[in-house]
C-alpha cells in the first residue's frame, strides 16, 4: 500500500486538510485611529452593522475554518466550508485504503478535486466579503496566510495521485495482454 506513490500523494492531501482544520486564513487588525470610534462588521445573516469602538482600543477580526470572529466572538459561521474540508479529509483517507479498487480510486480523486475547488471558492468568497466590509473602515491591516492556497497545493497532489492510479491501471492491462 505505501509502496505506491499515489498513496503518498493522498497522505499529503490528508495532511494538508488536517492543517486547514487548525489554522487561521486571515487576520485583520483595526487600528485605534478610526474616525469617531466607529466601525462596521458583518453580522451572522450577512448584513453589515455599525458598532462603536472606544478610542485607543484595537479590534482583531480572524477568519479560520470555524468562522469569522471579531475579538474572539463568532460573527459569521462557515459551516459549509467546515463540511467540505472534513469531507475532503475523509475521502482522501478512504481513497488510500481502496488501493485494490483502482477505478473507484480514480472517481474519488475526481470528487476530491471538485471538493478542493469548492473549498478554495469559499475561502475567496469569505475573504472578498470581509474585504468589502472593511473597505468602509479606515485604517485596517489585513494579513493573509499561506493556508489560503493549501487547497490548490492539495489539488496538485490529487492530480499526481490520479496520474499514478492511471499508470497502475495501464500497467495491469499490459500485463493481462502478455498472458
Amino acid at each position: 500500500m505505501l509502496q505506491r506513490i499515489q498513496t503518498v500523494h493522498l497522505l499529503i492531501v490528508a495532511a494538508l486538510m488536517t492543517v486547514m482544520l487548525f489554522s487561521n486564513y486571515a487576520t485583520v487588525k483595526l487600528g485605534s485611529a478610526l474616525p469617531e470610534g466607529t466601525s462596521e462588521s458583518v453580522a451572522s445573516d450577512g448584513t453589515i452593522t455599525r458598532i462603536t469602538v472606544p478610542h485607543g482600543v484595537e479590534e482583531e477580526i480572524t477568519f479560520d475554518l470555524w468562522g469569522v470572529c471579531q475579538n474572539g466572538q463568532k460573527v459569521v459561521s462557515t459551516a459549509y466550508m467546515v463540511g467540505l474540508v472534513i469531507l475532503t479529509l475523509a475521502v482522501a483517507l478512504v481513497t488510500i485504503f481502496l488501493y485494490r479498487k483502482r477505478w473507484i480510486q480514480m472517481r474519488l480523486c475526481f470528487a476530491m478535486a471538485v471538493l478542493l475547488l469548492g473549498i478554495e471558492a469559499y475561502i475567496v468568497l469569505y475573504i472578498y466579503k470581509l474585504k468589502d466590509a472593511l473597505d468602509a473602515m479606515q485604517p485596517y491591516a489585513i494579513k493573509y496566510s499561506v493556508v489560503d492556497v493549501l487547497p490548490i497545493v492539495a489539488l496538485i497532489f490529487v492530480y499526481f495521485a490520479f496520474r499514478g492510479i492511471t499508470k497502475d491501471i495501464a500497467l495491469l492491462k499490459s500485463l493481462d495482454r502478455i498472458r
